[in-house]
């Protein structure tokens, strides 16, 4: 299963791109691709005032379905001066970032953790955060690195609890909670596509104040897409009550009414303001 996920990292690649083409078209390859080098592996600032009892972690083998892993990367402060970790970048939403905030002391000791999860990162374990102190130096203080090595789930639909024919749901309805008067709101229900056909969904049964889409209109075999609902608060009569719930029989997959049918709930805020 593969969906399209944007951070900050796409950007990052697409920008450098651009910098390459215009480097090339300069006659300066050789800037672009430094450019784009240090993008993904930024330099070692010369001094580095944290030392870690270690710089990488083996992960050893996992599976996409697992829990996530958590490390600590312990340091010490070896400067003469008080120091704070400003940020700790990573370059992919598997990983994530704790660091103690503040100053820290001369010979005082601290701790980044991170965290990884396998989820959806079937293959080599390969990444790094870059962890940045306070000082002049704007390069890194260090790289904090996890290796190891992620099977693919046994059942790659596990994690989607709930089926209507093809179709894979994570959870078979929507919530509103605080629906404000005279406003539109919208809520995603995340599926996937179990067949070895495409998709293409559409709601047989819901209110004229409810809309239904998916995110992207067609849905791929093995492919992952969102359910949209959208609410107009305005249109629902003023008769209905604060807290109601309605039906959304899906089209497009196969079962009866009932096996197709998702629960939209909802919460008015401010009701009997415009009652």
């Amino acid at each position: 299963m593969k969906r399209i996920r944007k951070i900050w990292l796409v950007a990052a690649l697409c920008s450098a791109a651009a910098m390459s083409s215009a480097g090339f078209a300069q006659g300066l390859p050789d800037r672009s691709e430094a450019a784009v080098d240090s993008l993904l592996d930024p330099p070692l600032a010369a001094v580095r005032p944290l030392r870690f009892e270690r710089a990488t972690a083996d992960l050893g083998t996992l599976r996409e379905e697992d829990a996530p892993v958590r490390r600590r990367f312990v340091f010490k402060n070896r400067s003469d001066e008080t120091i704070a970790i400003v940020r700790v970048s990573v370059g992919c939403r598997c990983l994530a970032a704790e660091w103690p905030k503040g100053g820290i002391a001369p010979g005082a000791e601290g701790a980044v953790e991170l965290t990884y999860d396998p989820e959806n990162h079937p293959g080599r374990i390969d990444v790094s955060a870059f962890v940045y102190v306070s000082g002049p130096d704007r390069r890194p203080a260090a790289r904090l690195t996890f290796t190891g090595e992620v099977l693919p789930a046994a059942n790659p639909w596990a994690r989607f609890p709930h089926a209507m024919g093809a179709l894979r749901l994570k959870q078979k309805g929507a919530e509103f909670r605080g629906l404000e008067s005279g406003t539109k709101a919208t809520e995603r229900i995340l599926c996937g596509n179990a067949g070895e056909r495409p998709l293409r969904l559409s709601a047989e049964l819901i209110p004229d104040f409810a809309a239904f889409r998916t995110e992207p209109e067609t849905i791929p075999p093995g492919g992952e897409a969102d359910i949209v609902i959208t609410v107009d608060a305005s249109e629902i009569p003023p008769a209905r009550e604060t807290d109601f719930s309605f039906p959304v029989i899906v089209a497009g997959v196969d079962g009866r009414p009932s096996e197709r049918t998702l629960t939209v709930k909802i919460n008015r805020k401010n009701k009997n303001i415009t009652d």
